[in-house]
């Protein structure tokens, strides 16, 4: 498994590589391509690097997470404190980066419930096919939940433009710091996160 993981980060270093190539070699130009526009750039990041192509096909229609282009806008974003190359006009449509972690908190926290089947298998570390029903479902609601969050501090506690990429940052940090003393988070083996 080692092996395959470290060749498959290998090649994804490598289309990185030839897709920067069209920005002649600059990310600052792929950036500044997307015009300001973080939703702009997470399109870009999918269409030019398929590693950052993370979607599904759930009850027969397409799902796009897109995980990691967002994580990386995110983090432009806040490496240069909305400013500059960071400067995004519509930084508030990106969701949270659904993958692991963030769940595992929510699950403890209870906001998120898993059925009696899903607790057991993800208790027992078992694998959560990527793409099955069930991780399509734990990373759609881990969305919904952080959009439901974002919204009660928006309408009931008056913050004025909480962004779900913060509330991730947030959530997942605390997962982090409590990750030994959490329910296990599920395993997906991906390179989408």
């Amino acid at each position: 498994y080692q092996r395959r993981v470290h060749g498959e980060r290998v090649r994804v270093l490598r289309e990185i590589g030839r897709g920067l190539l069209k920005y002649d070699g600059s990310a600052s130009k792929l950036i500044e391509s997307a015009q300001g526009s973080a939703v702009n750039l997470v399109s870009i990041m999918a269409q030019e690097f398929p590693a950052f192509r993370d979607h599904s096909i759930y009850r027969g229609r397409q799902v796009f997470f897109y995980k990691r282009a967002q994580i990386f806008v995110a983090d432009i974003w806040g490496a240069f404190k909305g400013q500059g190359l960071g400067n995004f006009h519509d930084i508030d449509k990106l969701t949270m980066f659904a993958d692991y972690r963030v769940p595992q908190i929510l699950r403890e926290l209870q906001v998120l419930k898993y059925s009696d089947d899903l607790s057991t298998r993800i208790n027992n570390k078992e694998e959560i096919t990527y793409g099955s029903k069930e991780e399509v479902e734990i990373r759609a609601a881990t969305i919904v939940a952080v959009e439901g969050i974002r919204d009660i501090l928006r309408n009931k506690h008056n913050i004025a433009q909480p962004l779900s990429i913060q509330i991730d940052w947030l959530l997942w940090r605390k997962g982090e710091d409590s990750k030994d003393t959490c329910k296990p988070h599920h395993r997906t083996r991906t390179i989408f996160y």
